[in-house]
């Protein structure tokens, strides 16, 4: 087969089919007769036949036309048709193509209307690896970490068991409500907790750079639940935290259909170690589980769990991560300056268009946009304030928003204070400090603190007493937003809760961000704190996923420190799982 790849065509040029395919194929075919050679179109005349597959699109908004992009495998039909020639027509007149391998093949099974199965090492291909009921495997957490770990041991004969410390998606939704239109929080089911993770209420973003075959069969396994197909080919594919709710009901009712056990408002309390340094009991608020094997995938705002794992001498380190705010415009004003193509086109328009921009100069980036979205709370405990944002399936509410953050290193901590910050957990401990302080400077009941942004960039400055770097800003421009958080907001000086060192980075690459997209700082808000971007705790595993400290005890995902996002950590909890079951085939000889 053969992959042509970054083929462009203008969006407005022709009604679009239904089928991405179909589109593809028409204008491929077009531009084959029209600018091939004499010689080549008497090859296209009588061959080759072909069958295409979109492998992904995207759109390119460098120029005022918007473009497709397609990468797409091809299929020659035709018996006597030889791909190199197929693949050196293409070279000659000016199109991007090579002969696809194995793996780029192998993950679709795209002519044969087959499924992806999960992609294994060699080795772990038997179904029924032990008999029914021999090992016993405890996961903890119903993230994407999770539920992919419990999905891989049931196809290879395992019955997990599941803890949740937080609610069903259907009743964890309406305590999230609660407190957005009250302030009232519950502890165990919020924003950061329930089923489906911290992820259900993050726009269900499945953007990943991971080269994995497992991707595919990730994708592949949400369309099947309910998501969207556009998902498989998308550049920056995202199935809204309003489509997520139906999806996890989906994986939640085939998980027990194949007879895996799930405890929901359970939460891990301690677990017991053998005299030979293995784990074999688990306990919850409400019962003890003998387990042979324990997939922790409780996610990344679990202090409970870090406290317990640090008292059972269970080896962590501080890994880096970033802090800092929710930036929000309103969504037209964004998708006119980072598009500018929009205005004044008939046609195929974007709306919610998503940025990623960061500054060599002073750090700071952009991270999780949320196009069309909102900010919200994503606190994990009382007392603490922590922010997000989140869209919905359509991308069309009235403000978009992204974090703004900068990198906050072990080392840099140090400086502050050694004694607290020094340990394996000196890092979430860090980010706890953070979060008590936005906490109060939002007043309490979950207000959060915001401030516009020019007042920021001015304030730091101040403080610093250093002139702010080109930036012109007005305090109050025309078309700046109303904070979207609820249940309430609080004007506030944010630069009173970072360190110096936080403040500069990310007040300096605001003012960089103005030179270069006009209004993107003088025309938003700033609410705080952003602090859960990533695990700030790594817990310490072997090559073989398995705890260094702990034998059969298995971090996971994004809260053990070793993903980011809903692709990476379902990966993590395939592999780990894989990891159990090469563990198992070598303990039955």
């Amino acid at each position: 087969m053969i992959i042509v790849y970054d083929f462009k065509i203008p969006a407005n040029d022709a009604e679009k089919p239904e089928k991405d395919e179909d589109f593809f194929t028409g204008y491929f075919t077009c531009y084959l007769k029209k600018y091939a050679s004499d010689k080549s179109r008497t090859f296209l005349k009588s061959g080759p036949s072909f069958d295409v597959k979109i492998l992904k699109k995207s759109v390119d908004l460098r120029q005022k036309e918007q473009k497709m992009v397609f990468k797409a495998l091809i299929k020659l039909n035709t018996a006597d048709a030889k791909e190199d020639d197929f693949i050196n027509l293409l070279n000659k007149i000016g199109l991007k193509a090579k002969k696809a391998d194995n793996e780029e093949e192998s993950p679709f099974n795209l002519f044969k209307g087959e499924e992806a199965g999960i992609p294994v090492t060699a080795g772990v291909k038997n179904k029924n690896i032990a008999k029914p009921g021999k090992y016993k495997a405890l996961i903890i957490g119903m993230g994407p970490a999770g539920i992919f770990a419990a999905l891989y041991l049931l196809e290879k004969g395992i019955k997990p068991i599941l803890i949740e410390k937080g609610k069903r998606v259907e009743d964890r939704i309406k305590d999230v409500a609660r407190l957005m239109n009250e302030g009232k929080f519950d502890k165990k089911s919020n924003v950061a907790f329930g089923e489906g993770g911290a992820g259900t209420f993050s726009d269900g973003k499945l953007t990943t750079r991971k080269n994995d075959a497992a991707v595919s069969y990730v994708l592949n396994f949400l369309v099947k639940m309910g998501a969207d197909k556009n998902i498989l080919t998308e550049h920056k594919p995202h199935l809204g935290s309003d489509n997520l709710i139906n999806i996890l009901k989906e994986i939640r009712d085939h998980l027990i259909k194949n007879e895996a056990e799930i405890y929901f408002e359970e939460e891990l309390k301690d677990f017991e170690v053998s005299e030979n340094g293995t784990v074999c009991s688990a306990k919850t608020d409400k019962r003890i589980f003998k387990t042979d094997f324990v997939i922790l995938a409780s996610g990344s705002n679990s202090y409970d769990t870090y406290e317990l794992l640090e008292r059972k001498g269970v080896a962590m380190e501080r890994k880096p991560f970033a802090v800092g705010f929710r930036i929000e415009h309103k969504r037209d004003f964004t998708d006119g300056l980072f598009f500018k193509g929009n205005a004044g086109k008939e046609g195929i328009k974007l709306k919610g268009v998503y940025y990623n921009i960061s500054s060599k100069e002073y750090g700071g980036y952009s991270f999780c946009m949320c196009p069309g979205g909102v900010v919200v709370n994503s606190s994990s405990d009382e007392n603490l304030l922590c922010v997000n944002g989140m869209s919905y399936s359509g991308r069309d509410m009235e403000n978009s928003n992204s974090a703004i953050v900068a990198a906050v290193r072990p080392e840099m901590l140090d400086g502050i204070d050694l004694n607290r910050y020094y340990s394996g957990t000196g890092a979430l401990r860090f980010r706890k400090d953070l979060e008590f302080k936005a906490y109060e400077a939002g007043g309490g009941n979950f207000a959060a603190p915001y401030q516009y942004t020019p007042d920021y960039i001015k304030d730091v400055y101040n403080a610093a007493a250093a002139a702010v770097p080109d930036f012109k800003g007005n305090t109050r421009a025309a078309g700046i937003p109303a904070p979207s958080y609820r249940p309430s907001v609080k004007y506030f000086n944010l630069f009173k809760l970072l360190p110096d060192f936080l403040n500069l980075s990310i007040a300096g690459s605001l003012a960089e961000f103005e030179s270069k997209f006009k209004g993107f700082a003088s025309k938003s808000i700033l609410t705080g704190l952003e602090t859960g971007t990533s695990s700030a705790v790594r817990i310490k595993r072997n090559s073989d996923y398995e705890s260094i400290s702990v034998k059969d005890l298995y971090p996971c995902g994004e809260g053990s420190g070793y993903s980011g996002g809903i692709i990476t950590s379902a990966i993590d909890g395939i592999r780990c799982a894989e990891a159990v079951i090469k563990k198992i085939i070598v303990k039955n000889g």
